[in-house]
Formats: structure tokens, C-alpha cells, sequence
């Protein structure tokens, strides 16, 4: 696995406010974030599984989160794409 697993707390509200794929300089779609993976594995610190999550669960998914230019944020994206992604 290329990063870790996360405690669901640390997946807050103001995390999720302070970021999304376009900090990254990306849009949301699979075929755009898996072909971007090196970008997304650069500024991923860890991950969680998002069903477990207090704020904005979401089944079959993972809570990725990033941390660029001094500021903490996460999204969610797809297992398919977090397999594509993070263990390919």
C-alpha cells in the first residue's frame, strides 16, 4: 500500500471544505484521476475507508486525504479508482 490508513475522526467537516480534486489542478472524473495518479500519490498523506466516516459517509468509497501548500483537505473517490490509484 502506498499510504496509510487513517483514523475516520481526522475526515472532518472543515477537511472536506478546505479542498478539493482542482487544488490538485484535476477534475473529478475516474479516467482523469487515475491517469493523474502520480499527482494524487504526491500530496495523499492516508486514507480511510468513507463508510466509517462521522462526516459525509459514503458506502464502496475511500477518504483520501491531501495535504498541499500548508493546508490538510480530503474527497472522496471510488474503490475502483483507489485501487487503480494507490495499489496499482
Amino acid at each position: 500500500m502506498l499510504i496509510d490508513y487513517l483514523d475516520e475522526q481526522l475526515f472532518d467537516a472543515s477537511k472536506w471544505r478546505s479542498g478539493t480534486p482542482q487544488d490538485l489542478g484535476l477534475i473529478c472524473r475516474s479516467d482523469i484521476l487515475i491517469s493523474n495518479k502520480i499527482t494524487l500519490r504526491e500530496y495523499a498523506v492516508g486514507y480511510c475507508d468513507a463508510d466509517k466516516l462521522i462526516c459525509r459517509p459514503k458506502v464502496n468509497n475511500k477518504a483520501i486525504m491531501f495535504y498541499k501548500n500548508g493546508v490538510y483537505f480530503w474527497f472522496h473517490i471510488t474503490n475502483y479508482e483507489f485501487n487503480k490509484i494507490f495499489k496499482e
